[in-house]
């Protein structure tokens, strides 16, 4: 984290501790007939917790964010789609990074090639729409990307 100086709009200046960081992409993956989700149920260390999913990462250097999706996708599920289409783009935090995730939608799943890295401890499973919706009125899944794609996919 590093100190930086803004000036707001109404001239005020102002310190931030800032984080510059990497941006990321994330992929709703989908069957065809769109309704069966894949989620992955990942173990975080820093919340010491399980959170259920949608499959994401960081882009490597000068990586498209579709093709960072596509890579989580297969990397962390096995998984591949054949049609994959842009969702949103998000800030994480703004409040002090400048990192965005890219969520996508994935259609058509079908089987690939895992590729998980041993610091990955992930689970997938599917879910029905109907499964998905109890999950969120639940407190089930709490992951903020994963909340965003799941309602910006699913139900709009």
């Amino acid at each position: 984290m590093n100190l930086e100086e803004f000036t707001l709009p109404n001239g005020h200046v102002v310190n931030h501790e800032v984080a510059r960081h990497l941006s990321a992409a994330a992929i709703v993956p989908l069957t065809d007939d769109g309704e069966r989700i894949l989620l992955i149920r990942q173990f975080r260390p820093v919340l010491n917790a399980w959170l259920w999913e949608i499959p994401a990462g960081l882009l490597e250097k000068g990586e498209d964010p579709m093709s960072c999706a596509t890579r989580e996708l297969e990397e962390e599920t096995g998984w591949t789609a054949k049609k994959v289409e842009p969702v949103v783009a998000i800030p994480t935090s703004c409040g002090f990074t400048d990192e965005y995730i890219h969520i996508f939608k994935g259609v058509g799943l079908k089987p690939g090639r895992q590729g998980r890295e041993p610091s990955e401890v992930i689970e997938e499973k599917f879910f029905t729409r109907d499964e998905i919706r109890r999950m969120i009125a639940q407190r089930e899944i709490v992951d903020s990307k994963t909340l965003a794609g799941l309602l910006l996919t699913l139900f709009f």
